[in-house]
């Protein structure tokens, strides 16, 4: 009697474990199976969101590029403005220059015109001649020489000839006379010495515009002459200097027989 109420226990407690552990195994099942459902969204969201950081991240790098490269190209575009600005301003700098050069060179134009008519001699000769003679002589040509020497680095002159007798003879042959010589001279010049002949004034004056007394030998024959002159504008501008005004000394040196 007491071992069927033993073994009933003991199959009742074998029923009884058998069915919690199969409830408690069902409840893991089913707590396993909730949770699966549950994080199976959330690792969906979490591969979104990493997904949309990824692609955040990509545009931010593409951002970061794209700022650099406006950023540097903004630099460059600077760089490009400020010399642009710096030969502008060289440019500008030029011009003035150019313009203070051209002002300077006109005011010193226009002092050269204003000067124009304002004739100095620079250098003198004198060619003497004996009685009754035009012809020149070896010492004359000479004395022309260094005449025609002197105006060979000048771009503005005039040369002035002017011939001369005594008062021995008679006027209008004395006056021919004057010529003839004067004409000697501007032959030798423009011949000989290739100077132009729009350069070369000439004129004879017969026995007027004695250099000396004519009641004297020696008078005499200082008439007998022919002066030359070089004459060129005044002018005290740079200029000038270099053309070889400012070379010659002022007043005359006189070449006689």
């Amino acid at each position: 009697m007491g071992g069927r109420k033993y073994g009933r226990i003991t199959t009742a407690g074998v029923t009884f474990g058998f069915l919690f552990l199969s409830v408690g195994c069902a409840t893991k099942n089913f707590v396993r199976n909730d949770v699966r459902s549950n994080i199976q969204p959330l690792e969906a969201k979490l591969d979104d969101t990493n997904k949309k950081v990824a692609d955040d991240s990509e545009r931010i790098t593409d951002l970061d590029r794209k700022t650099e490269r406006s950023i540097s190209q903004a630099q460059s575009s600077a760089d490009a403005a400020n010399q642009q600005a710096t030969k502008a301003q060289q440019s500008a700098d030029d011009a003035r220059g150019l313009a203070q050069k051209g002002i300077s060179e006109a005011d010193a134009a226009k002092q050269e015109v204003e000067n124009a008519d304002n004739f100095q001699s620079v250098k003198k000769a004198t060619i003497l001649f004996g009685i009754g003679k035009s012809k020149l002589t070896p010492e004359d040509t000479e004395a022309l020489d260094e005449v025609a020497q002197t105006v060979s680095g000048m771009k503005h002159y005039v040369i002035e000839v002017q011939g001369f007798t005594d008062s021995v003879g008679q006027k209008q042959y004395n006056l021919q006379l004057s010529r003839k010589r004067a004409d000697a001279v501007v032959r030798y010049l423009t011949l000989e010495k290739q100077i132009p002949l729009v350069r070369v004034y000439t004129a004879g004056y017969g026995e007027e515009g004695a250099a000396a007394p004519n009641n004297t030998r020696d008078g005499r024959k200082q008439n007998r002459r022919v002066d030359v002159s070089i004459l060129t504008p005044e002018s005290t501008s740079p200029t000038a200097e270099n053309q070889g005004f400012s070379s010659l000394p002022q007043g005359a040196s006189s070449y006689t027989k």
